[in-house]
């Protein structure tokens, strides 16, 4: 493993993630996520991280209503982000050892953590898969 130590966050951040606005909905963070493949969308006014929700956070919250009463569910996908998200998430910075990244996702078990700068905001997101991505090319490059 001492080979890669001198990996950083920013080695394997997904860039520029895709992020939601508090004021948008539970029906348009699922979509976003369903439509991108994608597992947690980092919440976001003015570049400013305020908070994550995740697939699993949206799955838990509708499955509290009922699929019968197709008008709650409605309501349901209709509720704001910012009555959902976890604030103040985990977060690491763009030159944050790779390998706290890895210890932070094992043993927290999250899928992702937001990647903030001081300076510029929100960032990036490094999640398992991309963890997971770039150990698979350093493998195949042995």
């Amino acid at each position: 493993m001492a080979k890669y130590n001198w990996m950083k966050v920013v080695d394997v951040m997904t860039k520029e993630p895709l992020t939601i606005a508090p004021s948008e909905t539970v029906g348009e963070a699922e979509e976003l996520m369903a439509e991108n493949g994608i597992r947690q969308l980092p919440v976001v006014e003015n570049r400013e991280l305020v908070g994550i929700i995740t697939d699993r956070d949206v799955r838990s919250f509708l499955a509290g209503s009922s699929l019968s009463a197709a008008n709650e569910r409605e309501q349901s996908l209709g509720t704001k982000v910012s009555d959902l998200m976890t604030t103040d998430p985990l977060t690491l910075e763009p030159d944050d050892e790779l390998q706290n990244a890895v210890e932070l996702l094992v043993e927290q078990k999250v899928g992702g953590v937001p990647v903030v700068d001081a300076k510029e905001g929100l960032v990036g997101i490094v999640t398992y898969v991309d963890v997971l991505r770039c150990f698979l090319n350093r493998l195949q490059e042995e």
